[in-house]
């Protein structure tokens, strides 16, 4: 049998442990009595003060089919939120409407359409369900078009895609209560919320004579937008206190068209059309967030994490201490830190809910990662879900993330293995020094919505696959200990051959 090297079987012994450590829930009572001394691996533990800050965030990549209307303040912090959205529609290919010689006419020949309208179904929402928002209705530009694989964000200005010439706008108010039917009805299970805005009959002829016109400006959703219906600007023009989740959004053409019987007689039937905002076109919710000066007060003894957009928490991770002296060639077998929420300072009922799910990314990857459609690797991102027996965001090992700055660092710096501490510390000093380097060990907490696909394995147990992270866009909040206090730690665990 062949007998590994004491170098082979020492990186066996040493991988055992990232493994188990990276597992372990608490790290508090661990030592070296648990490794046999005879295996001739020493650990270590060590802990590291970490020091974070909060950062407004001008916009995040709006690539979801969530879209949310409304505007409101959070009642803790006073921050002032307003959302409104645009959104295309989407037909199915290769659509056909019934043929013109059985449509409804005019005396010129004309098609004619009964009445339109686009109604913004909902069923989630935050605030006050009695607020009355006033909403403005805007159609854009087939010259303008939002294009697919194009990337879009919430500090988009939609003037650039409002067809400012058209006048197919309409202004409504509502709430998310609809006190016009009776609480029987709007109570029930089975109700489903929408807001209903009524455009001309006129725009709905002249989608239908578009399609007889030409029928392959309805082949596919590419060519209806650009040639017939580019979408609408949803844009909130008064009102505060409630935030609505839209579900679906859909473009309602209504009209009449002529039959026979099943015994022969001439009849006319009613028809309808539905083209629906969906995963297939384009809608992109703007964000416009008034942040109170206090919040982002780089003296605060806490950090904040809001969305949509909002503000992130950046956390510099205290990379030169961890690898400093006696511990460069050391093996970072686990480097655990947890952010614990503070609780509000004032009770309402409409304090919002904290984020379910914190990303922590490198700075320098935030907008790379949403726009190339990045999942964690447990490398340089890393994802914490909210857990409320400890009331905390715990990121058990960024271990491999540390080494990886590290060797970052090294190659940057020109690090030599033969170098002494002091030179080190002179080459890290010129490389940190330069402007393209000033991010290099900072990550950011960003609140995101995960996406899951579940499974069942050869053992018959559930498993979820992780399938895509979006940027959070619901009303969400939390303080996190932090910020200049110097209460957050890093705690480290770290193993080497006993030479």
């Amino acid at each position: 049998m062949k007998v590994p090297s004491k170098e082979s079987f020492a990186g066996i012994v040493l991988a055992a442990f990232a493994m188990f450590f990276s597992c372990d829930d608490d790290t508090a009572t661990i030592g070296t009595e648990l490794i046999p001394g005879h295996d001739n691996v020493l650990t270590s533990t060590a802990v590291y003060p970490v020091f974070s800050r909060s950062f407004e965030v001008d916009s995040v990549l709006a690539n979801t089919n969530d879209c949310y209307l409304g505007t409101v303040v959070d009642p803790e912090t006073r921050a002032k939120t307003t959302c409104d959205f645009l959104a295309q529609f989407h037909v199915l290919e290769n659509y056909a409407f019934p043929s013109r010689d059985r449509m409804i006419t005019d005396a010129n020949g004309q098609v004619v359409a009964d009445s339109c309208d686009v109604s913004i179904y909902f069923d989630q929402y935050y605030g006050d369900s009695l607020t009355t928002m006033k909403l403005l209705v805007q159609e854009l530009d087939t010259s303008r078009v939002m294009e697919e694989g194009e990337n879009y964000y919430t500090s988009l200005d939609p003037a650039e895609y409002v067809n400012s010439s058209s006048d197919i706008q309409r202004t409504v108010t509502y709430s998310v209560k609809d006190l016009t039917r009776p609480a029987s009805e709007t109570e029930s299970s089975t109700y489903y919320r929408s807001i209903k805005v009524r455009l001309p009959a006129d725009y709905a002829s002249f989608i239908l004579n578009k399609y007889y016109e030409n029928p392959d400006f309805f082949r596919n959703s590419y060519q209806f937008i650009h040639h017939v219906c580019p979408g609408f600007y949803f844009k909130i023009q008064g009102g505060v206190g409630s935030m609505i989740n839209t579900e679906v959004t859909a473009l309602n053409v209504y009209f009449r068209y002529h039959s026979t019987t099943e015994a022969g007689n001439d009849t006319i039937i009613d028809g309808m059309q539905r083209m629906a905002a969906t995963e297939e076109v384009i809608q992109n919710t703007r964000v416009d967030n008034s942040i109170p000066a206090e919040m982002l007060d780089p003296q605060n003894e806490y950090t904040y994490v809001k969305s949509p957009s909002g503000i992130f928490t950046e956390v510099t991770l205290p990379v030169n201490d961890v690898v400093a002296g006696e511990h460069y060639n050391d093996t970072i077998n686990s480097a655990r830190i947890t952010f614990r929420r503070l609780n509000n300072e004032t009770q309402n009922k409409y304090n919002l809910e904290m984020p379910a799910t914190l990303l922590m990314v490198r700075k320098k990857d935030l907008f790379s990662f949403f726009e190339e459609g990045k999942v964690t690797d447990d490398r340089t991102s890393y994802l914490a879900t909210f857990n409320s027996n400890y009331n905390a965001y715990e990121y058990s090992n960024i271990g491999r993330l540390i080494t990886i700055l590290k060797e970052e660092r090294d190659e940057g710096a020109g690090v030599d293995v033969s170098d002494d501490e002091a030179t080190r510390q002179a080459k890290y000093a010129a490389w940190e020094a330069k402007e393209e380097n000033q991010d290099w060990n900072k990550v950011v907490l960003v609140p995101v919505a995960a996406e899951y696909s579940t499974s069942v394995n050869s053992y018959g147990l559930s498993v979820q696959t992780l399938l895509r992270l979006r940027n959070d866009m619901s009303m969400k909040s939390a303080r996190l200990e932090g910020g200049s206090s110097g209460s957050l730690s890093l705690s480290v665990i770290y193993s080497k051959y006993n030479q």
